[in-house]
């Protein structure tokens, strides 16, 4: 009797943490939640520190400008609400094409934070943004990158 008191709460908890350090599933199998935290993050987001990592890390690769274009990357002005691989004549990996959820605060967040998990076999060549304020920093300046900005999480 003692003994099943002792094992069963140490099943659940092995569980639990198994559940916890799980891998991630890719964007295009998962609907991402976006956590409550994460959203007041993006709501307090630092939007020049988010600029001037898009500049030395992204600029590199995509053009943010509204009048610019695609380059090694697809141009990202009006990204929040598109759709993933869904600029006219930009040559997406077929991993991106399979993605169907639309560029959201939780989509962008769970992609950015660990893009080779999110998206195996993408062509994008950036690991990600593990750190939240980071990561909350840029996903607040891509919004201000948008013809009408979504509303703030």
């Amino acid at each position: 009797m003692r003994t099943s008191t002792i094992i069963l709460p140490s099943l659940m908890l092995g569980l639990l943490a198994g559940n916890a350090l799980a891998d991630p599933v890719p964007l295009k199998d998962y609907d991402p939640p976006l956590d409550p935290a994460f959203a007041q993050m993006i709501r307090n987001a630092d939007l020049d520190a988010g600029a001037a990592f898009f500049e030395r890390k992204c600029s590199q690769c995509h053009d943010g400008f509204k009048e610019g274009g695609d380059f090694k990357g697809p141009h990202l002005w009006n990204v929040m609400g598109r759709m993933p691989a869904a600029r006219e004549g930009f040559r997406y990996s077929p991993a991106m094409q399979a993605v169907k959820r639309p560029w959201t605060y939780a989509t962008l967040s769970y992609y950015l934070k660990d893009t080779d998990a999110a998206v195996p076999e993408r062509a994008m060549n950036f690991v990600g943004i593990e750190d939240d304020q980071t990561r909350a920093n840029v996903i607040a300046y891509l919004r201000t990158l948008h013809d009408a900005p979504p509303p703030l999480p």
